[in-house]
């Protein structure tokens, strides 16, 4: 049992970096866990999103706790298969106050063995086979969900290191603002407001970036906490921006799919042990036959005999109609349930594909058109500003206009990453999307 065990589990950390497109349903809830290179990133290195997986992978406990539960599900099969305990009887009869002693009893000495002729027994590891399917769909589905959150930490943490460089940014941008408002000044072309108005945006900049730090510090206490780590600044990448167009051709592949969403494969699961459970409910029905044997001895003539004897319950009343009529009722219950389910299953990854290619034709706009007119338009204006052309409240909207669309595009980024976690929470396939050259 105990190889069994590590196969089951070696299956589910099995690291799956690349998902072919033919993808089919077995292959789905696998979680992307590798402990054959674990991460030794110091706090100058970068730290990946797979050095993240590897080492939760070796140092969650979570994972050890779902191989428990696959162990606790394989003792309840050996449970069910057990044969009921023989029964030992022995008999003293015709025992009489009258008779000295036992002189004129009889003895009797008997071993019974109950047997389940009718499926009982089968029944019962029908059921115990069904709890420890399931068993196994849930340490798969928690396994996933623990690579899922640890993609959504690694991201969230990403999110928060790039805003604190952005709110770098802005602070530079600012100081540059009110060094050259100051120069201006004491030339007598710049007026005191504008300096004053300069010195409020260096202020809200400084802020801005002191709450990024600690967004940070939060962040990574977080994502650390996957792996019992301690927060020790770590710095974390996403590598080259994604090239997220290639998502649309995997997103098109996940509604072919619903059969194998989290919501249905739960439900079916139940289905089954549901059916096991009415299969054992209709074989209680069934009595089952005890067998006995053994001998007797007449102690007045000493005289030795065999005994037989067979027991069976006679089946007069149906004690589990109550039973049956209930799992039925649950049965039609939890079949109306996975119709439902799949047409919410349906609904919910349209919604989440929509999204995302609503995100990512949003996220391309902002890359080839507004960021770089938003920069030209700044420097320009810059320059004007610096000549003396255009006033400072000009400049400073431009600057702002430009500070604005940095942090958009890093909050459209962790939004994009969100909504593919949902969809692969959904659907259980992994969706790596390939990096620009």
């Amino acid at each position: 049992m105990k190889g069994k065990l590590q196969i089951i589990i070696a299956s589910i950390l099995t690291a799956m970096l690349i998902i072919p497109s033919d993808l089919v349903a077995l292959d789905s809830w696998q979680a992307l866990f590798d402990t054959s290179a674990i991460s030794s990133a110091s706090n100058d290195s970068v730290f990946s999103l797979d050095d993240a997986f590897q080492l939760v992978a070796s140092a969650n406990p979570a994972l050890k706790s779902f191989e428990y539960q696959l162990i606790a599900a394989e003792s309840n099969l050996k449970q069910a298969g057990l044969w009921a305990n023989p029964e030992l009887g022995v008999e003293f009869d015709e025992v009489g106050w009258d008779s000295p002693g036992f002189k004129e009893s009889e003895f009797s000495i008997s071993l019974a063995q109950e047997f389940e002729f009718f499926g009982q027994r089968s029944a019962r590891k029908n059921i115990a086979q069904a709890q420890i399917d399931d068993a196994e769909l849930q340490v798969k589905l928690l396994t996933f969900d623990l690579y899922l959150e640890t993609k959504r930490r690694y991201y969230a943490l990403a999110h928060a290191q790039q805003s604190v460089r952005l709110s770098h940014k802005s602070v530079e941008l600012a100081r540059e603002i009110v060094e050259n408002t100051n120069y201006r000044l004491e030339r007598g072309a710049a007026l005191q407001s504008e300096f004053l108005l300069a010195q409020l945006e260096e202020q809200r900049a400084l802020l801005a970036l002191d709450q990024a730090m600690m967004d940070v510090d939060a962040a990574e206490a977080i994502l650390v906490s996957m792996w019992k780590g301690k927060v020790s600044g770590l710095k974390v990448t996403t590598g080259a921006e994604s090239d997220f167009i290639n998502l649309f051709d995997r997103i098109t592949l996940l509604s072919n799919g619903t059969d194998s969403t989290r919501d249905i494969i739960q439900k079916r699961s139940e289905l089954e042990i549901l059916r096991a459970e009415k299969a054992m409910s209709i074989a209680e029905a069934r009595p089952a036959v005890t067998l006995s044997g053994g001998f007797k001895r007449l102690e007045v003539n000493n005289s030795k005999s065999f005994i037989f004897g067979v027991s069976l319950p006679i089946p007069l009343f149906n004690r589990n109609q109550g039973t049956l009529k209930s799992l039925d009722a649950q049965l039609r219950s939890m079949e109306y349930d996975l119709e439902q389910s799949r047409t919410e299953t349906i609904s919910n990854i349209k919604f989440h594909s929509i999204r995302v290619k609503n995100l990512v034709h949003s996220h391309g706009t902002l890359d080839s058109l507004l960021l770089p007119t938003a920069e030209k338009a700044y420097r320009t204006l810059q320059q004007a500003y610096e000549a003396g052309r255009v006033p400072f409240t000009q400049l400073l909207e431009a600057e702002r206009a430009l500070n604005d669309l940095n942090f958009e595009h890093n909050d459209l980024l962790l939004t994009i990453q969100e909504q593919i976690i949902a969809l692969e929470n959904l659907t259980g396939i992994t969706m790596h999307v390939t990096k620009e050259n």
